[in-house]
């Protein structure tokens, strides 16, 4: 686990993205993005992060194929490509916890 603690503007969303793709590309896994969890604080950092990592690995994968193998399958499995809000993130546990213990929808 990484954690990145930093004020606004101070380019937490260029340092996630890029750690997001060290940790990808370093990995032996080609799916290794279905396994990485990054979470951020707004939706407009999400969308600025998700864009972000497809643009520096399409960029990568002129000199490196198996980024270009990582790109392509990222983009046809795009569901799995795991960028999120903390709230967002929180609600999915919650609504996963709750089906498990056999509380639904309403979380009382």
């Amino acid at each position: 686990m990484k954690i990145m603690k930093a004020s606004a503007g101070s380019g937490k969303t260029y340092n996630l993205a890029r750690t997001y793709l060290d940790i990808l590309l370093d990995s032996g896994d080609r799916y290794a993005y279905r396994h990485i969890l990054a979470v951020t604080f707004t939706n407009k950092a999400t969308g600025e992060m998700k864009s972000r990592i497809l643009k520096d690995l399409a960029e990568r994968a002129g000199t490196d194929s198996r980024a270009g193998e990582m790109l392509v399958d990222m983009l046809h499995d795009y569901g799995a490509f795991s960028v999120s809000t903390i709230d967002k993130f929180f609600q999915r546990t919650l609504k996963a916890f709750s089906r498990e213990i056999g509380q639904f929808a309403d979380y009382e």
